[in-house]
């Protein structure tokens, strides 16, 4: 009797609650849909000590239909990409390209022989070399290009070295918040002026057949000049990659600790470049070096001459420019795949752009200025990277939900956004939910995940019609995270099913 008693009495303190923050859409309706559905969530297991953000509103009209502390600044986990794209391509447009040089200083003499240096010119493209993306832009097609248009000059030695040129971004590389345990792996790669192949590098491993055994390294894909790894992995009875690689940037001593499943023959690891800009260089150092073109001094870049302090800048000559992909192709994979290198990048272009800085955390005050200006109330908002990996990002529900309304009715750039957005049942991170249901193929939106924070964030079609848009946040709580998704995966249904007319 005394449980019955208090789960009332909360319903009604939840109730009245949800609709002072739920404005105007609240005077005409006691009972707005979804909220009975919200405060059953609420009680949910693992829930007790959880934080939870929620809003819904008509696009068409732009009235909130529900609301459940939609002021709550609350981590958004990977929804976070939401306001990095919708950011970025209302600053650069869909069809912005980014841009790659390859460039010469010195002279060429009459034997071929270069007597300076070849220079790769970063300009943040962060998908060179990507095998997300058409043939041509992938390894070995770039490079042979790059090669051949070298030797189109007479190149055929190279008395210098083939240098990387990051500077287009700052040299701190990784959003100051980011925590040790993701840096070194490979969704915790920052933003490099020069990135390439995904900024990524995998770790081939052998397991024992007993849990606490030895793992072994078996190779190291591809080749990185001067990395040493210690490895600490041990075998495990768990099915799970439990296995994590620590280090700092431009630090090539990296440790790999933690469980993969025993008994594993090729179990393989993904890692953060520790020096993408440098990488790049070698790789080109080495292809010319199959095609007959020989360097005299070893692969570098613009930031370790500076620092041995034997950098001058001299007269370059441009020999070739590589375009990145469309802008709207990068913020596709960015959404569908939750990739979170290309934001992080996205974040430092932004920053160019509006403030003439080319660091994170100028990019997370344009973020926050831009959208201020459109009338965005910000308060409450805190942008501390582009990907939303750290847990020192917060949003409210109201704010993400009022991009998705914005990018819906005033951007033109609302279709390449849309369909950068997974479908339920259909695509993407969403490509498994909702299957057989009302929510397939009605709802759109990015996932978010990171350890107890999990998160929604897009449009859906009520059963009568309505567009509607619709963020969810739920921070801390203690239930397994499979559990959590299939809670949110009801709620997700429960709106698809509404039928606004008739509540």
């Amino acid at each position: 009797m005394k449980k019955s008693f208090f789960y009332a009495i909360n319903f009604v303190f939840l109730l009245f609650f949800a609709s002072c923050g739920n404005g105007n859409a609240q005077k005409n309706n006691a009972n707005p849909p979804m909220l009975d559905k919200i405060v059953e969530f609420t009680k949910q297991k693992g829930m007790k000590n959880a934080s939870v953000g929620f809003l819904l509103i008509d696009t068409k009209t732009g009235k909130e239909i529900t609301a459940f502390n939609p002021d709550m600044s609350l981590s958004p986990a990977s929804t976070m990409k939401l306001l990095t794209t919708a950011t970025a391509l209302e600053v650069l447009g869909a069809d912005h390209r980014f841009e790659t040089k390859i460039q010469y200083d010195g002279t060429i003499d009459k034997s071929g022989v270069l007597h300076g240096n070849i220079y790769i010119k970063g300009g943040g493209d962060p998908t060179l070399g990507s095998d997300r993306f058409e043939f041509h832009y992938k390894s070995p097609y770039f490079l042979a290009d790059w090669a051949d248009k070298i030797k189109a000059l007479g190149i055929n030695q190279i008395d210098g070295a083939v240098i990387g040129d990051a500077q287009y971004f700052s040299t701190n590389i990784i959003p100051r918040l980011r925590a040790w345990e993701d840096i070194a792996n490979y969704y915790g790669a920052g933003a490099c002026g020069l990135s390439i192949f995904d900024d990524l590098f995998e770790i081939n491993l052998k397991s024992g057949v007993s849990a606490g055994d030895t793992t072994y390294i078996q190779s190291i894909e591809p080749e990185i000049p001067g990395l040493i790894l210690t490895n600490y992995v041990k075998a495990s009875d768990s099915d799970a990659d439990e296995a994590f690689i620590f280090g700092a940037p431009y630090d090539f001593e990296r440790e790999i600790r933690g469980t993969i499943p025993k008994a594993s023959s090729n179990f393989k690891i993904r890692g953060a470049l520790p020096d993408p800009a440098h990488f790049a260089a070698f790789t080109l150092e080495q292809y010319l070096k199959t095609n007959g073109v020989m360097c005299s001094k070893s692969a570098t870049t613009v930031r370790n001459l500076i620092l041995e302090g034997n950098y001058k800048y001299t007269q370059r000559t441009d020999i070739q420019t590589t375009y990145s992909p469309k802008l709207s192709e990068i913020i596709y994979t960015t959404n569908k795949v939750s990739f979170n290198l290309y934001p992080e990048h996205l974040l430092n272009h932004i920053a160019i752009k509006l403030l003439g800085e080319n660091d994170s955390e100028s990019g997370a005050e344009a973020i926050k200025k831009f959208w201020a200006l459109k009338g965005m109330d910000i308060e409450g908002m805190f942008v501390r990277d582009g990907s939303g990996l750290t847990r020192y990002n917060f949003i409210t529900a109201r704010q993400l939900t009022f991009l998705l309304n914005y990018m819906k009715n005033k951007s033109k750039y609302y279709e390449a956004f849309n369909n950068s957005l997974p479908v339920a049942g259909k695509s993407g991170t969403l490509r498994n939910m909702c299957k057989k249901t009302k929510a397939e193929d009605n709802v759109r939106a990015k996932s978010g995940s990171i350890s107890k924070v999990r998160a929604y964030s897009g449009y859906v079609t009520a059963a009568s019609g309505e567009e509607m848009a619709f963020t969810i946040f739920v921070n801390n709580y203690t239930c397994r995270d499979a559990e959590m998704r299939d809670y949110l995966e009801k709620l997700m249904i429960n709106m698809a099913e509404l039928n606004i007319v008739n509540n």
